[in-house]
């Protein structure tokens, strides 16, 4: 009996995603993390994650080799494109790898800027509705750039 060899991988490998519960606009938590992490996140086309409403789209590329993010609004004035729990108003997405010691380092800055009330890193295996975002999420930053 002849064995096939399956490579399976998953669709979003290299990707970090931190969930992120804050009162502050959208381009006040771009600002906030451009100055406290040193990015250079820059206000793309918005993008429509529910075929209604505009969601803020931010993206700051590294540089070769490095990590590029995405900053992604799930609210839109009191509107939220997907419920998760607990609640999440914005995605930083980190695309490419990136050390435990960064990561947690850059969830500890959220924590201390002033109206975050939390973050933290998410796992897609716990959300599958993330999945979804992330796919729309790729498709715009593609079409974007």
């Amino acid at each position: 009996m002849k064995k096939n060899k399956l490579l399976v991988a998953a669709p979003f490998d290299d990707i970090h995603i931190i969930g992120i519960n804050a009162t502050l606009v959208d381009y006040k938590l771009a600002y906030y993390l451009n100055e406290c992490l040193n990015f250079n996140f820059v206000r793309l086309k918005d993008i429509l994650l529910d075929e209604s409403h505009p969601y803020a789209f931010f993206y700051y590329n590294a540089g070769e080799n490095r990590n590029a993010y995405n900053l992604v609004s799930l609210k839109y004035k009191d509107h939220l494109c997907v419920k998760l729990n607990p609640h999440i108003d914005y995605l930083l997405i980190i695309r490419n790898p990136v050390s435990t010691e960064r990561l947690a380092q850059i969830v500890k800055t959220l924590r201390e800027i002033k109206d975050v009330a939390y973050a933290y890193t998410m796992e897609l295996s716990r959300n599958p509705a993330v999945e979804v975002l992330l796919e729309r999420i790729e498709m715009h930053e593609s079409q974007c750039l």
